[in-house]
């Protein structure tokens, strides 16, 4: 199972991210360019990091449903493992694996009409091509890849961006950090002493799809596929893809 987020709630946490989103508090200021430099260059540390250990929770597909994916990410090879809790029914994905041009999932209550037309597959891992447009797990998986940037950005262009601002200082993890407004959707997370990302919380131009994601344990991943898996494609298997949910 996945460690709970302190003791919140995927409903409280996501209640709150949705809040965060809103309307400027007084507190906001202007951000200085010292400050546009440390947001300029997070994405860029976390490339330079080479990956980390997440724990994201959103909204899924609908607005009534939740999900909660940890894994690791390396964000130099673009490859991504988690475990995953909620989404739509039926027939859940329990784990995945990514990478940019593949999405490996494993759906356990789909094992039984697996072997009925695979009958010597063991333990079957559904293989598809991502579509961002169609399924919210790959559009979370895409942002999780997404957090990391070759090379900084443009601190004087993030000092011209509209509803960019230094919200407060906080402390999270034990840790103080820095809280940064970047655009009307997303708000950052800094390491006020290692630079590092702790959290990125984003929504949808609705406002109906928030996202929390928590970064630690930044340096090198190792991800590995289960030798032991029989990789299924689901574009020679048709009739698996209509039991498998649209989103995710």
């Amino acid at each position: 199972m996945l460690r709970r987020l302190g003791r919140l709630s995927i409903f409280s946490v996501l209640l709150f991210c949705a809040a965060c989103g809103g309307a400027k508090s007084e507190s906001e200021r202007p951000l200085t360019l010292d400050e546009a430099s440390l947001l300029a260059d997070v994405l860029w540390r976390n490339h330079e990091s080479g990956g980390a250990h997440y724990r994201l929770v959103a909204r899924s597909g609908t607005v009534s449903g939740d999900i909660a994916i940890e894994g690791d990410i390396d964000w130099i090879k673009h490859l991504g493992y988690g475990k995953v809790s909620g989404g739509t029914q039926p027939n859940p994905v329990v784990e995945v694996w990514w990478d940019a041009n593949s999405v490996a999932e494993w759906r356990p209550s789909l094992e039984d009409e697996v072997r009925e037309i695979l009958p010597n597959a063991q333990n079957p891992v559904l293989l598809r091509k991502p579509d961002q447009v169609k399924r919210r797990l790959d559009q979370l998986l895409a942002i999780i890849v997404g957090l990391s940037g070759t090379m900084p950005e443009n601190a004087q262009l993030i000092l011209q961006k509209a509803d960019t601002s230094f919200m407060r200082t906080d402390v999270l993890r034990n840790k103080p950090a820095l809280v940064f407004r970047f655009g009307k959707k997303s708000i950052y997370w800094i390491d006020k002493e290692e630079k590092t990302l702790l959290r990125f919380e984003g929504n949808s131009s609705t406002g109906q799809f928030p996202i929390i994601i928590d970064f630690q344990d930044f340096g090198p991943k190792v991800l590995t596929f289960p030798k032991t898996a029989s990789v299924i494609k689901l574009s020679e298997h048709k009739e698996l893809t209509e039991l498998i949910p649209v989103s995710p």
